[in-house]
């Protein structure tokens, strides 16, 4: 079956040329797929950040808790990052 263009002939560059541009400004355009894409994208990204943001904070609300109520933690820290030492204990240094 052939299409018989006619008289509709005038319409058909028109109406193809408004179809594309439909089509571009879906895809392109400020509201258009590729920007759709980029923004959810970007929301996963800041999702992802903000997950491994909370963790870290629960695990320093963690930390605060034990340094408020735990004293052997706080003598582990104190040995560890402080190089101090308890009460009737002697540290002898060795040279090499």
């Amino acid at each position: 079956m052939a299409l018989k263009f006619g008289k509709d002939k005038k319409y058909f560059i028109p109406l193809l040329l408004f179809v594309v541009i439909i089509i571009a400004l879906t895809i392109f355009g400020d509201r258009g797929l590729v920007r759709v894409y980029k923004l959810s994208k970007e929301r996963d990204s800041i999702k992802n950040y903000n997950e491994k943001i909370q963790a870290e904070n629960s695990s320093m609300r963690n930390e605060i808790e034990r340094l408020k109520a735990d004293d052997k933690y706080i003598e582990m820290i104190a040995r560890k990052e402080l190089g101090m030492i308890g009460k009737n204990e002697v540290v002898y240094h060795f040279k090499k």
